[in-house]
């Protein structure tokens, strides 16, 4: 395996990605999807709001079989294809460490995370992940954030507690797919 897509190096600076999108907020979710489950914890739990469930597919995407909400999986499907043909190297070596869990954010109390839905993915090179918070990520997620950004994915780097594995269905990318 080449390590140097797993190597952490400096993130860029914030007004240099996630152009024109914005991250998607759970109240965004709720009111096009409903809510994935009536209570949620710190640990991962199954869907359970019936219409919700029947939009849940698991599907083979390439380098990884997800699950997560029919139109999310969908267009990741078309990200790590045209990850596939514009950086073969990227494509051959990401890994994905999970798309739906229905829980709350880490560290709080009553935010819903966008795993929830299965419109968030997190993605990683090689055998570690990168921390939240660090200032830090991996030169794959920095070579494979473009496909997301041309897809309407928002790249978590930009959050304020900053999460470079983590990529989302930007809020205005949401709306375009479910209330259209």
């Amino acid at each position: 395996m080449d390590l140097k897509l797993s190597k952490l190096v400096s993130l860029p600076s914030k007004s240099s990605f996630n152009t024109g999108l914005s991250p998607c907020k759970p109240v965004t979710l709720t009111r096009l999807l409903g809510s994935p489950r009536e209570s949620l914890g710190t640990d991962c739990q199954p869907v359970t709001h019936r219409e919700l469930k029947k939009r849940i597919v698991t599907k083979d995407v390439g380098p990884f079989k997800v699950t997560g909400l029919d139109v999310a999986v969908n267009s990741l499907q078309r990200v790590l294809q045209a990850a596939k043909a514009g950086d073969p190297e990227v494509y051959d070596q990401v890994k994905s460490a999970g798309m739906l869990c229905v829980r709350l954010v880490r560290g709080s109390r009553s935010k819903p995370s966008n795993h929830s839905w299965g419109t968030a993915i997190d993605l990683h090179f090689g055998s570690q992940v990168d921390g939240r918070q660090d200032g830090l990520c991996q030169v794959g997620l920095l070579r494979l954030y473009r496909f997301f950004h041309a897809e309407g994915w928002y790249w978590g780097a930009g959050f304020s507690k900053e999460d470079s594995m983590h990529f989302e269905l930007a809020d205005e990318t949401v709306t375009r797919l479910l209330a259209g």
